[in-house]
């Protein structure tokens, strides 16, 4: 009996020295990672592991930062932060990777990230361990700590000093462009408006002009067309004597006169041959009312002549 009872303390105090010799239980030793999520511990459901892969992915399309979630029971006895840096060497990761290690024994975890990752500041990586992955894993939240960090790097690295000032740049560009935009409408449209008043005012003055004048006409041309109008209404009314009206006669008779006032005054000054120039544009329109009148008085004498049918 007595020896059986030494047996056992014997027995004991071996089991209780080799697992002192043995270490912590499931010690974890840094590792080298393959996949973006690593759960030695454990502790994911599937639809916690789906979320954080989905929170993973949606990071690196936004900043092309890569993050590697580790879960295991202990750091064994290191230090988290020197777990998760012998973890990284151990991977051979890059300047857009993070860690991010958990202890869920313990329920420490660390953020690695590397120093010379830019988009991110060491106070906004501070403040993310402490308010939002920390608390997750107090409370053995393992997914929500992993999707907090996803949602967090993404967060602070869009929110970098010169993310901003891109998207303040970006803005006055545009806001720029659609000022120039605005300013090109408006001028087409005013010229749009003065070219159709133009039309309206042009059309109107034509409207207004004696018909056969020539209002810009140099004093050559005037009295050249003048003079043409004149032979060509003289021969029809000499045509036509017996049935051109006396109305007609005047307006020809007064062409005649504006027209010999013309070739009177083209050889003077400037202002007798800007008057030379009224002279001749005068009986251009007297000629052309001339031969209206003439044109009538014929038509209207061949009527009376025409016999009538039987």
């Amino acid at each position: 009996m007595r020896r059986a009872r030494l047996f056992g303390v014997v027995l004991t105090i071996l089991t209780a020295g080799l697992l002192l010799l043995a270490g912590p239980a499931a010690a974890q030793q840094p590792l080298k990672l393959t996949d973006h999520i690593t759960d030695s511990a454990g502790v994911l459901t599937d639809s916690g592991k789906a979320a954080v892969n989905s929170a993973i992915d949606q990071l690196y399309r936004d900043r092309h930062i890569q993050l590697w979630v580790v879960y295991v029971d202990n750091f064994s006895r290191f230090k988290p932060e020197n777990w998760a840096g012998k973890t990284r060497d151990a991977s051979g990761m890059g300047t857009q990777d993070v860690v991010l290690a958990v202890a869920t024994n313990t329920k420490t975890s660390v953020l690695d990230v590397p120093p010379n990752l830019k988009a991110l500041k060491a106070a906004d990586v501070d403040s993310l361990q402490r308010g939002q992955i920390d608390p997750a894993v107090t409370t053995g939240n393992w997914s929500g700590a992993a999707i907090a960090a996803a949602d967090g790097l993404d967060e602070s690295a869009g929110s970098s000093k010169w993310a901003r000032l891109l998207k303040i740049a970006l803005m006055s560009v545009a806001v720029a462009v659609l000022f120039v935009v605005f300013l090109v409408v408006l001028l087409l449209l005013h010229r749009r408006r003065r070219r159709a008043a133009g039309q309206v005012t042009s059309g109107d003055r034509q409207s207004n002009q004696v018909p056969g004048s020539l209002p810009e006409a140099s004093l050559p041309q005037a009295l050249s067309t003048a003079d043409a109008r004149l032979r060509q209404v003289s021969d029809y009314v000499a045509k036509h004597r017996d049935s051109v009206g006396a109305e007609a006669q005047a307006r020809l008779d007064e062409a005649k006169g504006q027209l010999a006032a013309a070739h009177g005054k083209q050889a003077g000054d400037d202002a007798e041959g800007t008057a030379a120039l009224a002279h001749a544009t005068r009986a251009s329109a007297l000629a052309a009312k001339a031969q209206t009148l003439a044109n009538a008085d014929v038509q209207a004498a061949h009527s009376t002549r025409r016999p009538r049918s039987s």
